[in-house]
C-alpha cells in the first residue's frame, strides 16, 4: 500500500474545496498569468512565506508567477522549518506521495535516499505529520504544473549555519536542469508593522549580498524571529549567485491589525554556479 501524507491545513490555511482553492489561486496569480511549458533551464530557487493564503498568499504567488513564466519543474526540493518540535533534526519524507485537494504528488525516493546517505544522520518522518510550511506550497505548484512532478520534502529543526551549508553542498551536487528549490520562511513575528519592516529589511540587506554569516549575525543581534532562516541558508549555499526581491509585506496589510504582525518575503534566486 502506498504511503500517503494527507493534508493537515486544508480548510484552515487554504480552502479544502478543490474549486474554491483553484479560484483563490487564480485570483492570486492574476488574469495575465501564463505558464511556460518549457523546462526550467537553468534550475531556480524561490524564497516564499507559509502563512494562511489570505495573509501571505499574494506575496508567495508573485514569486511563483515569475518563476513559472520562465518554465516548469520536473522536481521540486521543499525546504521548511520545523514548527512542531517533532521528529529528527533533519527530517526527510522519503517515499510515497503527498496529497492536497488538487491530488497526489510523488516523492522522489531515489533522491531522498541519496540525501539521507550523504547526511549520514538518523531520520524519521514525524516532523512532517502536522507541519504546514511545506504543505502550503504544494497547491501553488500543482495549479501551475499539474501533478506531473516529484518532490523532495525536507523539514529542518536544526537550522544552524553549519548544517545548512552541509545540506546546501549536498543539494548542489544533485540539482540539475528542470529543478526548483523552495525555501519556506516567514520573517519577523508578532511585533508592530513598523518594527517588523525595519527588522526584515536588515535581513533582506544581507540576502542581497548573499552573506550567510552576516544574515545569522543580524538575526541574533537584532532578535529577529525569522522562522525559516535555515532553509534560506540552504538555498543560498547551493551556488545561486543572483537574487531578486519580489515582495515584502506584513500580515497587518491584510488583517488591519498593525500592532502584532508577521513579515512576509518572496524572492527568486538564479544563475547557479557549479
Amino acid at each position: 500500500m502506498e504511503k500517503i501524507r494527507n493534508p493537515v491545513v486544508a480548510g484552515t490555511f487554504y480552502p479544502s474545496n478543490t474549486e474554491n482553492l483553484k479560484s483563490l489561486i487564480k485570483e492570486l496569480f492574476g488574469d495575465s498569468f501564463k505558464v511556460n511549458s518549457e523546462k526550467l533551464i537553468p534550475p531556480m530557487g524561490v524564497i516564499v512565506p507559509h502563512a494562511g493564503y489570505i495573509y501571505s498568499g499574494e506575496t508567495a504567488a508573485k514569486a511563483y508567477k515569475k518563476t513559472f513564466e520562465k518554465g516548469i519543474a520536473k522536481r521540486v526540493f521543499l525546504l521548511g522549518p520545523n514548527h512542531t518540535g517533532l521528529g529528527s533534526k533533519i527530517s526527510i519524507f522519503t517515499s510515497g506521495s503527498w496529497e492536497t485537494p488538487f491530488g497526489k504528488i510523488k516523492v522522489d525516493e531515489k533522491t531522498t535516499r541519496k540525501i539521507l546517505k550523504e547526511l549520514d544522520i538518523y531520520n524519521d518522518e514525524f516532523a512532517h505529520l502536522n507541519e504546514h510550511s511545506l504543505e502550503v506550497q504544494l497547491p501553488f505548484l500543482q495549479y501551475a504544473m499539474g501533478n506531473d512532478f516529484e518532490i523532495v520534502p525536507i523539514c529542518m529543526m536544526d537550522q544552524s549555519l553549519e548544517t545548512s551549508k552541509k545540506l546546501g553542498k549536498i543539494l548542489s551536487n544533485i540539482i540539475e536542469d528542470g529543478d526548483l528549490v523552495v525555501a519556506s520562511s516567514d520573517m519577523n513575528h508578532y511585533e508592530s508593522h513598523e518594527k517588523t519592516l525595519l527588522k526584515d529589511e536588515k535581513v533582506i540587506g544581507t540576502l542581497k549580498k548573499m552573506d550567510l554569516q552576516e544574515m545569522y549575525d543580524t538575526i541574533k543581534r537584532y532578535n529577529i524571529s525569522m522562522c525559516g532562516y535555515g532553509p534560506v541558508a540552504v538555498l543560498l549555499s547551493i551556488g545561486f549567485d543572483d537574487i531578486e526581491i519580489i515582495d515584502h509585506t506584513t500580515s497587518g496589510e491584510k488583517s488591519g491589525d498593525y500592532e502584532a504582525v508577521v513579515g512576509y518575503l518572496s524572492a527568486i534566486v538564479s544563475n547557479l554556479q557549479k
